[in-house]
């Protein structure tokens, strides 16, 4: 039997308990993160799956960043475990807008070709929040994580900087704010958290602070264990000018 940090060991114990289920770890060279999870009670699954692409010193803090995951779904009250949909009436502007900036795209592709790019920001609206929610929880109470953490924030960070070459010429204002500000709002709570101011440089350079300020305070200020996504989320939302573009469901 594999033997986990305590730190790491210690969150899969209490996601166990929590949940009522179990954790597997599987690797899985094809996969498009270096984590992800398929939780218990999904399609008729009887035990958390913790996939990870390649076997990595990082996977200790990936797999204790997904067990928190777990824990902090399974402490959710039943009513707040909705989904963030599309929201068709809201969506038809940015649409129509996104599509004559596109007119080469066929009539046959237009519709998948909307859902793409949209669907990619409402993605990043859905995860990005609980994510940074979980790294804070992890950096304050983990601390036998902090160096791997530490490592895998920033290869996040310098990734996500390339969105900056993203120009409103490219997709419409709204979309790409909206990615470029949820990206300066990780670097912003890296660059705090590890103390390495020159991570948000970029985004400080082109007048980001603020807006990112705004979106990463609720997630220092809330406590991990009574953090609501939908609550997190629908602040984000607001402050990026994109509340109307989604439902809960």
């Amino acid at each position: 039997m594999f033997t986990y940090p305590e730190s790491t060991q210690s969150l899969i114990n209490e996601a166990t308990h929590v949940s009522g289920y179990g954790f597997d770890i599987l690797y899985d060279a094809s996969l498009p993160v270096a984590s992800s999870v398929n939780m218990a009670r999904r399609d008729n699954r009887e035990r958390h799956e913790i996939v990870l692409r390649l076997p990595s010193d990082e996977n200790n803090y990936l797999i204790a960043w997904q067990a928190a995951f777990v824990l902090h779904q399974f402490r959710m009250p039943e009513t707040e475990r909705t989904t963030l949909r599309p929201e068709p009436m809201g969506l038809l502007d940015v649409k129509s807008e996104l599509l004559a900036m596109h007119p080469d795209i066929p009539l046959a592709q237009q519709q998948g070709f909307t859902d793409h790019v949209i669907g990619g920001v409402l993605s990043q609206l859905h995860s990005v929040p609980l994510g940074m929610l979980i790294d804070i929880e992890l950096h304050r109470n983990y601390s036998e994580l902090q160096e791997t953490q530490r490592q895998s924030l920033i290869n996040q960070v310098v990734d996500h900087v390339a969105c900056l070459q993203i120009t409103p010429e490219m997709f419409p204002k709204p979309i790409v704010r909206a990615n470029q500000v949820m990206n300066a709002a990780q670097a912003l709570m890296v660059a705090e958290l590890f103390e390495m101011p020159g991570l948000f440089e970029p985004y400080q350079t082109v007048g980001m602070e603020a807006a990112a300020a705004l979106l990463l305070e609720p997630c220092l200020q809330q406590v991990f264990d009574k953090a609501t996504d939908r609550e997190l989320i629908d602040h984000w939302g607001r402050n990026l000018g994109i509340a109307t573009w989604y439902r809960w469901a």
